[in-house]
């Protein structure tokens, strides 16, 4: 449902913009969906997490909406940025016009982890801010679990603002630290020791930024990421091995022959 929304704060009139807001709750929530709208999380990791990483020998890839917009150098470390298109965002307004966060989401977008044969894939993000957690759907081995992978700190409130005539918000996340469900998880399935799980455990991975303006875009696709679609079964790297194998058997015998 459509509506004009106009916000005052001590009888001066801040914004008022037509937006494509739909009512989850008719007394203060208000739910957005951004699938059309320029809204972005950017995934900035730190320097000692991307460090961290590389000496385990595990790289990334975007899946999905997901896509990799530049880097950022820091104490002498390139890290990638990684952008996780926004598809929906529920806030809430105070009785003081206060506007709040509640949840948001970046369906369709995913992150692969590789480390030699082993993959993981991170997909579907959603932040809950009730529990101040980020979840994703975890998927390896043609399997999917849904699970809070990061915790996080508000490094700032919502801002809200006004750019021409299109609202806009924005705020930071912090102090990203895998759970233990996730540093277990990503532990067994990249195959790496309990010094891995030392390492990962708090550690702080970096910063999530999110955009949200009510200007246009063309359109990016809601439908989740799958388990299938993401990440191929273990049958399908032994049967890559297999031919890989009897590749080299061939070869072999046509050289000596």
């Amino acid at each position: 449902m459509k509506m004009n929304m106009q916000l005052f704060k001590r009888g001066g009139l801040i914004l008022s913009a037509t937006l494509g807001f739909g009512f989850s709750n008719m007394a203060s929530a208000l739910s957005l969906d951004t699938t059309y709208l320029q809204a972005n999380s950017t995934l900035q990791f730190s320097s000692s997490a991307f460090n961290a990483t590389n000496l385990l020998d595990i790289s990334f890839s975007t899946m999905g909406n997901a896509y990799q917009s530049g880097s950022v150098t820091t104490k002498g470390v390139t890290v990638p940025t990684f952008v996780l298109p926004v598809t929906n965002a529920d806030v809430s307004i105070g009785w003081n016009l206060k506007v709040s966060p509640n949840s948001g989401d970046a369906t369709g977008s995913g992150l692969l982890l590789t480390r030699g044969y082993a993959q993981l894939g991170l997909a579907n993000f959603s932040i809950d801010y009730t529990t101040d957690k980020v979840f994703a759907d975890v998927m390896w081995g043609g399997k999917s679990t849904n699970m809070a992978v990061y915790s996080f700190t508000e490094q700032s409130d919502l801002k809200i603002g006004l750019s021409g005539l299109s609202l806009t918000m924005n705020q930071t996340l912090g102090n990203l630290k895998l759970t233990n469900q996730a540093v277990d998880t990503f532990a067994s399935v990249l195959g790496v020791d309990d010094v891995f799980k030392g390492v990962m455990t708090g550690l702080d991975f970096g910063t999530i930024t999110i955009d949200i303006k009510t200007a246009l875009r063309k359109p990016i696709s809601d439908t989740p990421l799958t388990a299938a679609s993401m990440v191929p079964e273990s049958s399908t790297y032994l049967m890559m091995a297999l031919g890989l194998a009897g590749i080299a058997t061939v070869a072999r015998r046509k050289r000596r022959g």
